[in-house]
């Protein structure tokens, strides 16, 4: 029985896995600020129920789980369990808090090739997580939020885009219509990714995969239906314990 740690820079993810199959997982909203007492005490917790025989590491803050018995980067896990969760895949979008990372995978879920967008907190979940600040939008009602007009977000920064987000609510032009100015920007920024690649069957992960509008923007722009986990956001960790 095996438990894969993912530390996120916004969010830790666990996953217990006992031959090749999932028995168990849990994520919580705090990542690579999380302190390694906490995650040893939540591992604890689940060795009352669960007999643990390997733990894994992986994900932004991975390198703070010393008591890890393997440590597996990000990229490589990812496309381990994208194939685990789609045997068709060739492909994985992951938008996290830091960064933007897309693969092309072999049948194997081996790394054939990737890009690693880490310049900029535009296109990232961070820069999604600031606009629904600004905009005062709670995370876990964005779907109310949708319109056919779309507000024009141009600056490739993140905190010039911000300058303009606010620019816009001065100007009375309604929240959802700036949202989807935020998704559609994030999206501009993926899909040239994509393209390059070659991907045709791409699996979304990541916390962003759960935002069904903007998956919906995201399908439309690619002309594709996207391949999205019940739960995307143990895609990473979930492969980490296979690799």
């Amino acid at each position: 029985m095996i438990l894969g740690i993912d530390v996120g820079s916004t969010t830790t993810k666990m996953v217990l896995m006992e031959n090749n199959r999932v028995v168990w997982y849990k994520v919580e909203d705090i990542g690579v600020v999380i302190e390694e007492d906490v995650l040893l005490k939540m591992v604890k917790e689940i060795e009352q129920k669960y007999s643990i025989d390997k733990i894994i590491a992986t994900g932004y803050g991975r390198h703070k789980i010393s008591f890890a018995d393997k440590v597996v980067p990000e990229v490589i896990a990812l496309g381990k369990g994208a194939r685990y969760f789609f045997n068709d895949a060739d492909g994985v979008v992951d938008i996290g808090g830091q960064d933007t990372k897309v693969l092309k995978i072999d049948k194997d879920g081996k790394v054939i090739d990737f890009i690693l967008s880490d310049k900029c907190a535009a296109g990232t979940g961070k820069f999604l997580e600031k606009a629904l600040d600004i905009l005062k939008i709670d995370k876990n009602e964005v779907d109310k939020y949708k319109s056919d007009n779309v507000a024009k977000i141009s600056s490739m920064c993140a905190v010039f885009a911000e300058s303009e987000i606010i620019s816009l609510l001065s100007k009375k032009i309604p929240k959802e219509e700036i949202l989807m100015g935020v998704y559609d920007s994030i999206i501009n920024r993926v899909i040239p990714m994509v393209n390059k690649l070659k991907i045709q069957n791409v699996v979304f992960s990541g916390g962003v995969a759960k935002n069904k509008v903007l998956v919906e923007i995201f399908e439309k722009k690619l002309n594709k239906k996207l391949l999205i986990p019940e739960e995307p956001q143990i895609v990473c960790c979930v492969g980490a314990i296979l690799v």
